[in-house]
């Protein structure tokens, strides 16, 4: 299934991109949407869901495993 991103969208990856330099931005699709996962240093530290009607769940930080 083809999936076409909103602007807005694309702008929420820009940032994310611009907000972790040098982490690995990766986009999982779902039957639902996408889900824009961000990794530094081989840890996941950002997560974002897109769904396939242009709606965006906010970026959450996750915080490091102990």
């Amino acid at each position: 299934m083809a999936l076409e991103l909103t602007t807005d969208q694309v702008r929420l990856i820009a940032r994310l991109s611009r907000r972790w330099p040098g982490a690995d931005v990766r986009a999982h699709q779902r039957h639902w949407g996408v889900i824009v996962e961000v990794r530094r240093d081989g840890r996941t530290v950002s997560l974002t869901a897109l769904d396939g009607k242009g709606g965006i769940e906010p970026a959450r930080s996750i915080p490091r495993a102990a």
